[in-house]
């Protein structure tokens, strides 16, 4: 008789959503930041500054927090939920779907009103073409020459959300390939795979043709590592020589920086060093009495954190405007308690809109796609 595969009994993990209003938090500090440097400049001393400069710089480090977070979410709930037939299939898609992008065409439509506010529609972030390309989620970077399409209307953190749409689509299609035909294939031969397939990107993208796909591959082994650390959690099994070899990687590459000829692999390297850091935190803590602390933090950001994707999305529009129109730092931030408490009911209200018409088969849909 087979022994039964232990399974860790989990509800809501509120930390998960602390965790993201902490981030949320950061990428909206870079923006205050970088948009208001001077003023920051000119009243702060000169140690004061450094460190304030140095949080901001942290920026990246927040997005592929992101990242982490949301693989090691999507592997919570396929662990609850398995995608093993149609109807869990357009289940995932379904949720995945209602859940981001409602929020991001609010952004859009806001990013909107600030450049017919600003008289901005003449540049080229609010074109049509730029709008389409936005919509199928093509957009990358404005600091790539090569982009196909950049941010729509100046709001530049909408480049991760093409990244995360990538990651939601393309991971039914790994997860049946795993289960189908590499379930006997070890961990590290799978991920070297993996990482030689993004490797291989990185050069076509540079030597041959900029094609987005291959940059949004490299937020995609960032987001598996979070989904791997979620099967540990789960499971109860323990990859501490995969997540040691992985963070050695990163903070080798990570202390390596400005060394590296790609900005491509240096992300790499920063989500390898986050995922060892995060997955070893969770390691460590895992059976401790941690309650205490982990109440301290969700009083302090939990609520931030159920609306962190609306700050996120949303943040940047209003802030350019605040900027054109000369709005002073000290109203700006008097202005952000009542930005995030409309944050995180928009969000909250969002998610329970029923949005049918995003419930379909599309399994079916995508068969049909592949005929035509």
């Amino acid at each position: 008789m087979m022994e039964e595969l232990k399974r860790r009994e989990f509800g809501r993990l509120k930390i998960l959503d602390s965790i993201r209003g902490i981030a949320a938090l950061v990428v909206l500090y870079h923006h205050i930041f970088k948009l208001n440097k001077e003023v920051f400049q000119n009243n702060l001393s000169d140690t004061s500054f450094v460190i304030f400069d140095f949080v901001s710089g942290l920026n990246k480090e927040a997005v592929l927090l992101f990242f982490i977070i949301s693989g090691f979410s999507i592997g919570l709930s396929t662990l609850k939920r398995p995608l093993n037939d149609r109807k869990s299939i357009n289940g995932y898609f379904y949720r995945r779907f209602k859940r981001i992008l409602p929020i991001y065409w609010i952004a859009i439509f806001l990013s909107l009103l600030v450049g017919i506010g600003l008289n901005l529609l003449y540049l080229r972030d609010f074109s049509f073409l730029n709008l389409m390309g936005n919509l199928v989620f093509l957009q990358t970077s404005d600091s790539l020459p090569e982009s196909w399409v950049i941010p729509y209307g100046m709001n530049g953190p909408l480049w991760s959300l093409s990244y995360e749409m990538f990651f939601y689509v393309l991971f039914p299609l790994v997860y049946f390939i795993n289960k189908k035909f590499l379930k006997k294939l070890g961990l590290y031969t799978k991920y070297v795979a993996l990482l030689l397939v993004i490797l291989l990107g990185i050069i076509i993208n540079k030597k041959v043709v900029f094609i987005p796909y291959f940059l949004f591959l490299i937020g995609f082994i960032i987001w598996i590592q979070g989904y791997i650390s979620s099967y540990c959690f789960v499971m109860m099994k323990k990859k501490n020589l995969f997540f040691f070899l992985n963070l050695l990687v990163g903070l080798a590459i990570t202390i390596a920086n400005g060394k590296i000829p790609s900005d491509s692999i240096e992300l790499i390297g920063k989500g390898m060093l986050l995922n060892g850091i995060f997955y070893f935190t969770m390691i460590l803590t895992d059976g401790l009495n941690t309650q205490k602390i982990q109440k301290f933090i969700d009083a302090i950001f939990y609520k931030l954190g159920e609306g962190s994707y609306a700050i996120y999305a949303l943040h940047y529009p209003l802030l350019i405007f605040f900027q054109e129109k000369g709005v002073s730092l000290i109203y700006q931030l008097l202005f952000l308690p009542l930005f995030i408490v409309c944050c995180y009911h928009l969000e909250k209200h969002s998610i329970r809109w029923k949005m049918t018409f995003l419930d379909r088969n599309y399994l079916k849909l995508i068969q049909f796609t592949a005929k035509s």
